[in-house]
This record gives structure tokens, sequence and C-alpha cells, in this order.
């Protein structure tokens, strides 16, 4: 429930509960008053009747004494009057009293005893009454009789009644207005304010820092939407600083695999003195063999060992110092899809010799990347070509491309987009042992490998500052995927 609701709904319960009591606490009043009045009126009609009553003979004027309650009687509130004497226990009553007046006689009788009016409230055939009861008395002072006057107590009741509708009516609307006022006051002060600012938070929550709020009203709202302005501004300055901080460490992380690269040459020398020193004892042995045989056949196969050494020590210098001199990346816009069909044409003489299947799947409209083309091509003609050599002879190679939102952490906060570049064989697959350790400096599997084409592949996608990573299960072929951020400005082609 909304907060302008439940303001509303408070501040109506309350005005409801105020205004209910008034009209109670008025209704009460008004019932007090009327009561009062309705008994003055009775003891006014009761004095008068007490004087002519007094000063005449009610045996000798038993006449009078008739006309005189009946004359009573003619009033509209007045329900009948009772009149007895006691010397001759006789009873007077008007003509609208047909009978059942015992009660109010025993009344009569009491009031006579205690020399006291009495006033009570009953029923007479089924009309609320309000009797005033008096003893009379003769010249000497004593008790001879008394007078109940009975009063229809129902006008009351309709004023009381009327007095309750006038109140609900002014309740109602009191109600009515308040209720307006206070929905037009909380839409304009608390609700509309409030939705502003979900609307601000949200926006800032989607990473535009640059959401700001605008209330000039001088009350607490208003110093709510100034934090709120003030904290998108912290946001953004930590924003600003930690994409610096971002920015600072990955210059830091490609000085330091630099460093390390260089640290490896240690490690590299050992292993290239034993791959470089083998070959050239061969070399050596087959050169001092042909001096001593010069001619025949065995000449040509002699020259023939003797290229095929030189070529494996020229390919692992190459490899090795690719690894060592760091190479400046050109940045330019790169199409990935261009650069995989180029990879597949270099290959594709291999591609038909081992009778491969090549499934291409690729997402339209995919934007470009930037990067050196010759560095990304050299990234997935070695991947291409690994797999190829997984798979020996047949099998299935699938290329696709697809664009990923995804987070990265250490950079800057949310999604960011990447083209995700799976190369996919049915070779051979791997364990996982092997899994962890394709990426060392001089680890292989193959035979003639000098374990140094994936390494640089790593190296090369780390400075283009995406990331590898690989599925394999022995058996069941391998996936290498391969994440590179894309550039915002130009959408490729397929």
């Amino acid at each position: 429930m909304k907060l302008g609701t439940k303001l509303t709904i408070y501040l109506i319960l309350i005005i409801t509960s105020v205004l209910s009591g008034y009209g109670y606490f008025h209704v009460m009043t008004r019932r007090d008053i009327l009561t009062r009045k309705m008994k003055a009126e009775v003891r006014s009609i009761g004095q008068t009747l007490r004087v002519s009553l007094e000063e005449i003979s009610l045996p000798r004027e038993m006449e009078f004494v008739q006309e005189l309650i009946d004359a009573v009687e003619e009033e509209e509130k007045t329900l009948g009057v009772i009149v007895y004497h006691r010397p001759k226990e006789i009873v007077f009553k008007s003509n609208s009293l047909e009978g059942g007046v015992e009660p109010f006689l025993r009344i009569i009788q009491k009031a006579m005893e205690e020399d006291l009016p009495k006033e009570e409230f009953g029923v007479y055939k089924k009309f609320h009454v309000y009797s005033y009861s008096f003893p009379l008395k003769d010249r000497k002072g004593r008790n001879i009789g008394g007078v109940s006057i009975l009063q229809n107590t129902s006008f009351v009741e309709k004023e009381i009644r009327k007095a309750e509708r006038d109140i609900f009516l002014t309740i109602f609307v009191l109600i009515g207005g308040t209720l307006t006022f206070i929905l037009l006051g909380t839409r304009k002060w608390v609700t509309r304010p409030i939705s502003q600012l979900m609307e601000a938070t949200r926006e800032l929550s989607r990473g535009n820092l640059n959401t700001r709020i605008n209330f000039k009203r001088g009350d607490e709202v208003s110093q709510l939407a100034d934090a709120f302005n003030q904290m998108a501004v912290d946001l953004k300055n930590a924003q600003q600083q930690i994409i610096q901080g971002a920015e600072d460490r990955l210059e830091l992380e490609r000085s330091l695999r630099q460093s390390e690269k260089l640290a490896t040459i240690g490690q590299l020398s050992s292993g290239l003195a034993h791959e470089i020193g083998t070959p050239l004892n061969i070399i050596m042995g087959r050169v001092e063999l042909i001096k001593k045989r010069i001619g025949g056949s065995d000449v040509q196969k002699n020259l023939d060992i003797i290229i095929q050494q030189t070529e494996k020590i020229t390919k692992i210098i190459q490899q090795l110092f690719g690894y060592v001199r760091k190479k400046k990346i050109e940045h330019q816009p790169v199409n990935i899809v261009d650069v995989l069909e180029e990879s597949l044409r270099f290959l594709d003489y291999q591609i038909q010799k081992q009778r491969i299947r090549v499934i291409k799947s690729h997402e339209e409209n995919l934007p470009l990347v930037i990067g050196d083309r010759d560095q990304l091509q050299q990234v997935f003609l070695n991947l291409i070509l690994n797999a190829l050599q997984a798979m020996f002879w047949e099998g299935t190679l699938r290329l696709s491309t697809s664009l990923k939102s995804i987070s990265k952490q250490g950079l800057e906060e949310g999604d960011q987009k990447y083209i995700e570049i799976q190369v996919e064989d049915s070779g051979v697959g791997m364990e996982k042992e092997v899994m962890e350790s394709i990426f060392t400096p001089f680890f292989t599997t193959k035979s003639t490998g000098s374990g140094l084409g994936l390494m640089v592949t790593q190296g090369i996608i780390q400075d283009h500052e995406g990331w590898i990573e690989v599925e394999s299960e022995r058996g069941k072929g391998s996936i290498f995927k391969v994440y590179l951020p894309v550039y915002e400005g130009v959408k490729g082609r397929r």
C-alpha cells in the first residue's frame, strides 16, 4: 500500500473518530436539553393543576375537575392526567386513558407518603411516557390526594432522530471535503515527490548516475532530494575512480605479463637448448656423413633429413621470439566473421584432406571488435589447426559467433557486450588434468608439438582485453570459447 494511501486512511479514521465522538456528544446533549425542557413544561402544567385543584372541593367539583384534566389532555405532547382523591377513593382520568392506570396510582400514593414529587419514565399501552406525580393538600396542609401527569416522550425521540440525521449529514460532508483535500494534498506533497524519488532511484540503479531531482520546497522531502543528488554525485565520482583504478590495474597486469614473459626466458632457455640441440646434432651427423659419401641416393635422403630438422628449429625459434617480443597491437575495427572465413580458406586443403565437415553458425549484424587483425587471425588459425589435429580423420568442425552481455568482475559494474567465438571439434577430447596445463609453456600432448601455440594464443587474447574458456571431455571432443569486447560504433555483417 502506498504511503499517501496509508496517510489518507489514517487521517480519515482519526477525523471520523473525532467527528463521531462530537456527533454522539451533540446527540446526548440534545437529548438532555429536550428532556429537561419536557420536564420543565410538565412541572409547569403540574403547578397550574396544583393551584386549581387545591382551591376547590374535589368531591363537589367533579365535573370541573374532569373538564380541567381533559383540557390539559388537549396539549399535543400530554398523553393524559390522573387525579386521585384519597378520602373518597375517587380517581379522575383523562378520556385518553382507557385503563391500566394502577401503576401510576401507586406512584401517586408513594408521592403522598413521602410528601415529595415523583418523576419516572415508563410505558403506558406501548407509549413511552414520562410521569410527574405530586401530592395535593387541603387548606390545613394535609395530603388529600395526588396528581400524575403522563407526558408522551415520542416527540423527544423524533427530535433526537432529526438531530442524528443532521449530525450524520454534517459528518458526511466534512469527511467528504476532508478526504478530497487530503487526497489532493498527499498526491501533491507526498505521493508525487515519492514517485519521482523512486523513478530516480530506478534510473540510478540502471547506471544513469546523471539523474537529479529538483525540489525547492524547503521541507524534509526537499532535504531527501538534496541527499539523493549528493549520493548520485558521490557514486559518479566513485565510479570514475573505480574505472580509473581498473584501467590502472589492467595496464599493470599487462606490464606484469610482459615481465613474467621475460622472467620465463630462463625456463625457456633450458627447454630451448634441448629442443635445438637435438636437431643440430642430427644435422651435424648427417653433414659429416655427406662429406664421406658424396653422391648416390643416400645424398638426397640425407639432404631431406637436414631440411626437416632445420624447419623444426626455425619453427621453434619463431614461436619463442613471438612469445618474448611484445608486438604493439594495432587498434582497428575488425569483423571477426571475416577473420574466421579467411582462416578457413588458409586451411582449406587440410580440411579437405582429412574429410572434415565444417558447420558455421554466425549471428546476424554482429558488432565489430577493436584489435589487430593479423594477431587475431593467428589465434583462430592455431585453434582451428588444433581442432583438425584432434580429429585425425573425418569429423565435424563447428564455428559459431554470437553477441553476449557479461558482467566481468574487476571492471565497471554492470553487463558489458562481448563477441563469443566458439571453435568446437568432435575429436579425442582432453582429461581435466590436461585442460589445466594446456596454456603452460612447453606443455603438449603431440609428439611433434612445441607447447607454445596455445600459450601465445592466450597472450594475444588477453592483450585484446578478452579471455579463453575451454570445455572438453575425453572421447567427446573439445570447445574453445574466445570472448572479445565489442566496438560499439558500427555493426558488422554476416
